[in-house]
């Protein structure tokens, strides 16, 4: 049996944080962690949680997902990380593709096919 894949959910909105983990549960091998802020999500990482991959919300206050993403990529090198937005603007999305995310997901999203397409960008 393949072991679960660890993830790390970054979003300020409680009810996104709520909707996601509901969704990507769905998946029985996606083990989904969610926090709200990026300390926490720093802190989660730091105590040696063995995340596998990481999906960061990029519009947030104090510290927003592409500065967080830099500060996991310094903790973690190679961490895989997805970034969800609301931006879907091309530019944007090969931002944060050029950054080095292996994916953006664009809100709204499909809860039915979320953990579908992490495992797609994953893969």
């Amino acid at each position: 049996m393949t072991e679960p894949l660890r993830l790390l959910f970054v979003d300020d909105d409680a009810d996104i944080r709520a909707i996601v983990t509901l969704s990507l549960g769905l998946d029985r091998a996606i083990v989904p962690v969610a926090v709200g802020t990026a300390e926490e999500a720093l802190a989660a990482v730091r105590t040696g949680s063995g995340f596998d991959a990481a999906l960061l919300d990029v519009t947030m206050p104090v510290m927003d997902g592409p500065a967080l993403f830099r500060m996991l990529r310094a903790i973690v090198p190679g961490l895989p990380v997805i970034f969800m937005t609301a931006h879907s603007r091309d530019h944007e999305v090969a931002a944060l593709r050029a950054a080095g995310a292996v994916g953006v997901i664009v809100k709204p999203f499909e809860p039915l096919t979320l953990a579908a397409q992490v495992r797609a960008l994953l893969a």
